[in-house]
């Protein structure tokens, strides 16, 4: 019994219930392993992310320590010096002109 070529039925291609359950096993067994290699990576990515934005905060607030540092110091600075001779003998020569001007009133 021979066949012509056109008159193949769809039934005769089909794959019995057996082989169509070992095959989507196969797959759904190697999409668990790519669902698990992604998760993986995705966990990988944040926690890099994470470990820089911790990174970067920690030198920021470094950076904000050493700011206030040097600002707590030059008001320290300041303070000394306005409590010197030097600074009362400079601020009183320049008071003495603007206060002459005042009284004249030229500005």
């Amino acid at each position: 019994m021979t066949r012509d070529l056109g008159t193949d039925r769809a039934a005769d291609f089909e794959e019995s219930p057996q082989v169509k359950i070992r095959r989507l096993e196969r797959t759904l067994a190697v999409e668990r392993r790519f669902a698990v290699k992604s998760t993986r990576q995705l966990h990988r990515v944040i926690a890099r992310d994470l470990r820089e934005a911790e990174q970067r905060a920690d030198a920021a607030e470094k950076r904000a320590r050493r700011a206030e540092r040097r600002a707590e110091r030059a008001e320290r600075e300041l303070a000394e010096l306005k409590q010197s001779a030097t600074w009362r003998a400079g601020r009183a020569v320049v008071a003495l002109p603007s206060r002459l001007k005042r009284r004249r009133g030229s500005a």
